[in-house]
């Protein structure tokens, strides 16, 4: 097999989704089989979570995590959020599940691969960007800043701030990637092109004033996310028609719930992340060389 050189100014972008990251694990373990590693990966919520695996170099360990424990109390369910504080159980994941899904914790650590986890400040409601091996703290504890959702997740103190879900004011860092000046730019998404949020309802906005009201621009920032991510989409979309950036997405719409219990219609997804991502490896090729 020919040796694929990856250009050094080359960042691989993995949108959230919670579980329709399902479909970004399939497509990161196609890249794992080829060999290809991106020099810097920026995760948002999943995407996060899957880019850890990926940093790691451990193709199957993000599915296996969420295709063997979704029924475990541990994972997910009121037990997780009264041991870690979501809903999700991230603590669990990334804290206990290494004992019994090992994690190469020297590869991660040691290896050139940059990483940056992508939060939502709750104080600021402004998009903060956490990369490993540059923190203060535990980076995966942005990890699970990163993955933790609004209404169903408590804030996670990182320093002198608390954050949530990077996905509520930047749902695809391609403007981060923008300013770090990487000249290759690639995105995986969890929905088909064209798709686009409607505006939250009226029971929505309430329940958003009810636990965040008082923390009016975190508040600000969760009622006008459906109208920033429309307008990065428009702006993704333009990019990929220039030929400027390489976009991913599921060739159709991803039919599962954000909750999704049914383990079949999960691993269809990560096969179907997995097919896609093959499919398309060839074009991927040729824009990075380009």
């Amino acid at each position: 097999m020919e040796t694929f050189a990856m250009p050094q100014s080359a960042a691989l972008l993995l949108e959230g989704g919670s579980l329709r990251g399902l479909y970004t694990a399939g497509a990161l373990d196609a890249l794992m089989e080829r060999d290809l590693y991106f020099p810097a990966v920026a995760g948002v919520s999943a995407g996060a979570l899957n880019a850890v695996n990926y940093v790691a170099h451990q193709p199957g360990r993000s599915a296996s995590v969420n295709l063997r424990y979704r029924r475990d109390p541990r994972y997910f369910g009121p037990m997780a959020a009264v041991k870690g504080g979501s809903l999700f159980g991230l603590n669990f994941m990334l804290r206990d599940l290494p004992q019994q899904v090992p994690f190469d914790y020297d590869t991660f650590y040691k290896g050139s691969q940059r990483m940056v986890a992508v939060t939502t400040c709750v104080q600021t409601g402004k998009p903060a960007y956490f990369e490993k091996g540059k923190t203060d703290f535990d980076f995966f504890d942005a990890v699970r800043a990163s993955a933790s959702l609004p209404l169903v997740s408590a804030p996670v103190h990182l320093g002198k701030f608390s954050y949530l879900d990077g996905g509520c004011s930047c749902p695809i860092p391609l403007h981060w990637a923008q300013t770090e000046g990487f000249e290759k730019i690639v995105i995986i998404t969890t929905r088909q092109k064209g798709f686009r949020k409607t505006m939250p309802s009226q029971r929505m906005i309430n329940l958003y004033d009810d636990f965040y009201g008082r923390r009016t621009l975190f508040y600000a920032t969760l009622l006008t996310q459906e109208v920033r991510y429309n307008a990065l989409m428009e702006e993704i979309d333009a990019l990929e028609e220039a030929g400027k950036i390489f976009v991913l997405r599921p060739a159709d719409p991803v039919e599962i719930g954000r909750f999704e219990k049914d383990t079949d219609k999960l691993l269809a997804l990560y096969n179907r992340g997995r097919r896609e991502m093959r499919d398309h490896l060839d074009d991927l090729l040729d824009y990075l060389e380009r």
